[in-house]
C-alpha cells in the first residue's frame, strides 16, 4: 500500500464512518421516536379502556340499585297479596254463613 492510497482511504472512511455513525444514531432516534409513540398510544388506550371500565361499573351498579328497589317493591306486593287474600277469604266465609238458613234442631 502506498501513501497516497492510505490517505485516499483515510478520507474515504472518514466521511463513511460518520455518514455511518449519523445513519445509526438517526435510526436510534426513530425507534425512539417509535417507542415513545407506541408508549403514548399505549397510555392513551388504557385511560380509555379504565374510563370504559368505570362506566361500565356506574352502570352495574346502577342496575344493581334498580333491582334492589324493585325486589322490596316486589316484597310489599306479596305482602299485600296474602293480606288481601286473607280479607277475601275471611268476607267469603261470612257470606257463606249469611246465605245458610238458619235450621231449627
Amino acid at each position: 500500500m502506498t501513501p497516497e492510497w492510505l490517505a485516499a482511504l483515510a478520507a474515504f472512511l472518514g466521511p463513511a464512518t460518520g455518514a455511518l455513525t449519523g445513519l445509526l444514531t438517526a435510526r436510534r432516534a426513530v425507534r425512539t421516536s417509535r417507542a415513545s409513540a407506541d408508549q403514548q398510544a399505549l397510555t392513551a388506550l388504557h385511560a380509555g379502556y379504565q374510563a370504559l371500565l368505570n362506566d361500565r361499573a356506574d352502570h352495574t351498579r346502577d342496575v344493581l340499585t334498580e333491582l334492589n328497589a324493585v325486589k322490596a317493591e316486589l316484597i310489599a306486593v306479596r305482602q299485600e297479596n296474602a293480606r288481601l287474600l286473607i280479607e277475601v277469604g275471611a268476607l267469603r266465609a261470612q257470606i257463606g254463613q249469611s246465605q245458610r238458613p238458619e235450621t231449627s234442631v
